[in-house]
């Protein structure tokens, strides 16, 4: 499926599925990563997070593998063309959903954003990863597909959902107004999933990122990791630090290669409308 082909059906279905972008080492290097944060961890504190779902969240600050699938080349070419440029990383958690789960409330990612329904324009997209596979009995993300188009409808037992069904190293990637959740898991086997979170860049991430990944962390990091993290500037000046780049606290070479920025924030300034 081509990238014209990926972002259609996003558009029509308000998601799409991308199989086996990682391979097994890619996978293994995830789950060895992950297993030490969830060793001693508890699970959910209500049924929205799950009661017998384990989550791990703030992973944009506990190691480089977690960044890296957040700018995986794949995600990254949809997003260029689905969100706003300098686009933010707004949440990157884990969620491994253990046998007897229950489902999880329907809900949409950016309901949190008090803006009117249907959007007029996109606030936010999310994805999640099959660290394993998901199948129709161990809890496999459960969709309603067209409804990120919906006002204030929400599911009920008439509406036409899917199961986001995927061998582990794919990816579903949604738009954040869609309906979705986690299934029911009667196996006796884990889901487990990466869930990254993306938001326009003139909206508040869902986790702090600049205290997640402070200047020390950042300054190691890629200019894409960088700038979905926050260290970035929205023209004309929203992200700023002291009137000027953020990017100057992790870049000590950031006056060699600036960006158009400015020429952008002066056109905003001059003519709000130019770039909405």
């Amino acid at each position: 499926m081509t990238l014209d082909d990926r972002i259609a059906r996003f558009e029509r279905d308000g998601y799409v599925i991308i199989e086996r972008a990682l391979d097994r080492s890619q996978l293994a290097a995830l789950v060895a990563a992950l297993a030490p944060y969830e060793a001693a961890l508890p699970t959910g504190r209500n049924d929205f997070e799950g009661t017998k779902t384990r989550r791990v969240y703030s992973l944009a600050g506990k190691g480089d593998v977690f960044m890296a699938l957040a700018e995986h080349p794949s995600i990254v070419a949809m997003l260029d063309r689905l969100l706003m440029p300098h686009w933010l990383l707004s949440n990157l958690q884990s969620i491994r959903i253990l046998p007897g789960e229950t489902p999880q409330p329907w809900h949409a990612d950016d309901t949190f954003y008090p803006l009117p329904r249907p959007r007029s324009m996109r606030l936010a997209v999310s994805t999640i990863w099959a660290l394993e596979d998901f199948d129709d009995e161990n809890g496999a993300t459960e969709i309603v597909p067209g409804s990120h188009r919906w006002a204030y409808e929400s599911p009920d037992a008439s509406s036409k959902t899917v199961k986001a069904i995927m061998p582990a190293g794919s990816v579903i990637v949604f738009d954040g107004a869609l309906w979705h959740r986690g299934g029911l898991n009667r196996s006796n086997r884990t889901r487990l999933a990466i869930s990254p979170q993306y938001c326009q860049p003139w909206l508040r991430p869902q986790e702090s990122m600049l205290l997640i990944a402070p200047p020390d962390r950042a300054r190691h990091m890629s200019p894409r990791a960088r700038s979905m993290l926050g260290y970035n500037i929205h023209p004309p000046f929203v992200g700023q630090v002291d009137g000027m780049h953020p990017l100057r606290l992790v870049d000590p070479d950031y006056r060699a290669h600036k960006t158009d920025d400015h020429a952008v924030a002066d056109r905003v300034l001059a003519e709000p409308k130019a770039v909405m």
